[in-house]
């Protein structure tokens, strides 16, 4: 069983890293708050992408390692949580996964604010592209017009306006 403990913490250890490098991810972006060129953003995006499939892949190794654990102490994998594992597991492992467990909690919650900080930046940028557009949608409907016969004549639409 103890094997299946260095297990997961070795799963949570490399969470933390993920979840560390994802935060760092989210300040660059906070900090660089809509001044990222489209590029740059987009690779900004698709490394926070990479970053989260990683530690979903983490979080499917440890539900394995947990339901493994569940099913050699009798109980139902779904009941089987760190706080509850921590208290079965030897003291040098038990303070190992208390401390990991600490440490993703507090990131988690960092990266909390983080997106919400920025997704809260980005949604007011875009009312502001909104409402720039409909202002330029306003300015640019046409009017009718005289023909060369001197005839009016209905407004060609030149400039569609469509959203998002």
């Amino acid at each position: 069983m103890d094997d299946k403990l260095r297990e997961l913490s070795a799963l949570l250890r490399d969470e933390l890293s993920l979840h560390e490098a994802l935060k760092a991810e989210l300040e660059l972006e906070a900090r660089q708050d809509g001044r990222l060129a489209g590029s740059e953003l987009l690779r900004l995006q698709q490394r926070k992408h990479g970053l989260v499939r990683r530690v979903q892949e983490l979080e499917q190794e440890r539900i394995a390692v947990v339901a493994d654990l569940a099913r050699a102490w009798h109980e139902p994998a779904e009941a089987l949580t760190l706080r509850r594992i921590i208290p079965r597991s030897p003291a040098p492992l038990a303070e190992e996964l208390r401390e990991r467990h600490a440490g993703l909690m507090g990131l988690v919650g960092a990266i909390r604010e983080l997106a919400r900080t920025t997704a809260g930046n980005a949604q007011a940028r875009l009312k502001a592209v909104d409402a720039t557009l409909s202002v330029i949608h306003e300015a640019a409907k046409v009017h009718a017009t005289y023909s060369e016969s001197g005839r009016l004549q209905a407004p060609t639409v030149t400039l569609k306006y469509t959203s998002a």
